[in-house]
């Protein structure tokens, strides 16, 4: 009888001892985290590191701030003209492998969106793949960064989204019936709101369409560039426009419609009126027409505005043209290039895309209308492409991580407010966005 207590004694003490150094052993690894900072983000403790103050929503967009061109400029309904400069959301609701903490196969050098669905369905079944994705995008924007990309002076946002947000197949059925429902019009609605609130313009920007516009990894669709020979998948892009228009055709925050982001052909062809690319987007403008005749409308020329024939030729009016600057040596150059096709053809130039700042500056000069590539990235990078990025950020490893893993690497570590901000870049921000940009 004694020794069984003493036995049991020892037992507790034994416990306690254990208990006592799992205690220690937190302790010491928590001091470390908050030291380092290494980690310390993928948990909540409930304070997040701050960027510094933010503006408060005092500017809110009404009916006066509605946008549209006039004579070859975008103008308010008070008749001031507007530049519109800013950012795009890129990797929010379309993933792309380079920018983003997702790792697929190492078989597959440019990995899409459209497999990571795949993955994800296939492993842990459509709704758990569905509470992932809700999971990353309701952290990667936030409320936070609208009043912050507001704070350094920004006036409008491009969003990238693509038909996946919203459809379950190339060929048009909806995630639901119901657009109050659907994830992707949830998505936008809560953005434009936020925008609206705090004064900010959105450019939905259709970065991936039904069955691909091109086999780059940007497009979502897994190499596949079909969207331009199957009649299907343009009567699901067709659709999915005419719905986006008729729910925001009101709003006074969105500021255009982009319809097809880098539209790729194999073959070129001489007379522009007859491209491919040229006769969708004529199609998708009349079709939004038909339910609004009142936003502004973007068509890319991706590379070289001469990719797009003379808007009077098509008919086409309220519209914007749209390049994408990538690799420019001469950025004063290429925006004196801008603004003389702009007064050739009265439309607006706008350049949806670039990474190289000194565009920026360019364009800020020449009054060009502009958005970079892109607010933030899951690492640095030496080119100058993100405002922040991700410090020691563990990307998700879609074939081996456990349903619990990657919903932590996807979870709050997400946040911005995690992230380093890119001073190089912010410092050049905030001193070009130093004034007024309704002129």
């Amino acid at each position: 009888m004694e020794n069984n207590r003493a036995t049991r004694k020892k037992k507790r003490k034994i416990l306690v001892v254990i208990a006592a150094l799992c205690l220690f052993l937190l302790i010491a690894v928590s001091a470390i985290a908050v030291g380092t900072g290494y980690y310390f983000h993928y948990f909540s403790f409930g304070f997040r590191e701050s960027h510094g103050d933010l503006m408060t929503a005092d500017a809110p967009l009404t009916e006066d701030d509605f946008l549209s061109v006039s004579d070859g400029k975008i103008v308010n309904r008070r008749g001031e003209t507007v530049i519109l400069e800013g950012v795009n959301l890129g990797g929010w609701l379309l993933q792309e492998y380079w920018m983003c903490p997702v790792k697929g196969s190492k078989e597959i050098s440019q990995w899409t969106n459209l497999e990571t669905l795949n993955v994800l369905e296939e492993r842990f079944g459509e709704e758990k793949a569905k509470a992932l994705i809700q999971e990353y995008e309701d952290q990667w924007i936030t409320e936070w960064d609208i009043r912050n990309i507001v704070s350094m002076g920004c006036n409008v946002v491009r969003v990238p989204f693509w038909y996946r947000n919203f459809m379950t197949n190339p060929e048009g059925d909806w995630i639901q019936e119901d657009p109050d429902q659907n994830p992707g019009f949830q998505r936008l609605d809560w953005l434009i709101e936020q925008a609206e609130k705090y004064g900010l313009y959105v450019i939905l920007d259709m970065h991936g369409c039904p069955g691909g516009q091109s086999k780059d990894h940007c497009a979502g669709s897994a190499r596949r560039s079909e969207l331009f020979t199957n009649p299907a998948y343009q009567d699901a892009m067709e659709k999915l426009w005419i719905s986006i228009a008729s729910r925001y055709k009101d709003s006074p925050a969105v500021a255009a419609y982009d319809i097809m982001n880098e539209p790729q052909i194999e073959n070129n062809t001489a007379d522009t009126a007859q491209d491919p690319r040229n006769l969708l987007y004529d199609r998708m403008l009349k079709a939004i027409r038909q339910v609004d005749g009142s936003h502004m409308i973007i068509l890319e020329g991706i590379w070289s505005l001469s990719e797009l024939p003379h808007p009077d030729e098509m008919g086409w009016t309220n519209v914007v043209y749209e390049v994408h600057a990538y690799g420019i040596t001469d950025p004063e150059a290429e925006c004196q290039k801008y603004t003389e096709y702009s007064q050739q053809y009265k439309v607006p130039v706008y350049v949806g895309e670039f990474s190289d700042m000194r565009l920026m500056v360019s364009c800020r000069r020449a009054g060009i209308h502009y958005t970079s590539w892109t607010y933030k990235g899951d690492r640095y990078m030496d080119d100058s492409w993100f405002m922040y990025y991700g410090d020691r950020l563990l990307s998700a490893d879609l074939y081996r991580d456990p349903y619990w893993l990657i919903k932590l690497k996807w979870g709050q570590c997400l946040s911005t407010q995690y992230f380093n901000e890119n001073n190089e870049i912010l410092k050049l921000w905030n001193k070009s966005l130093s004034h007024d940009p309704i002129l």
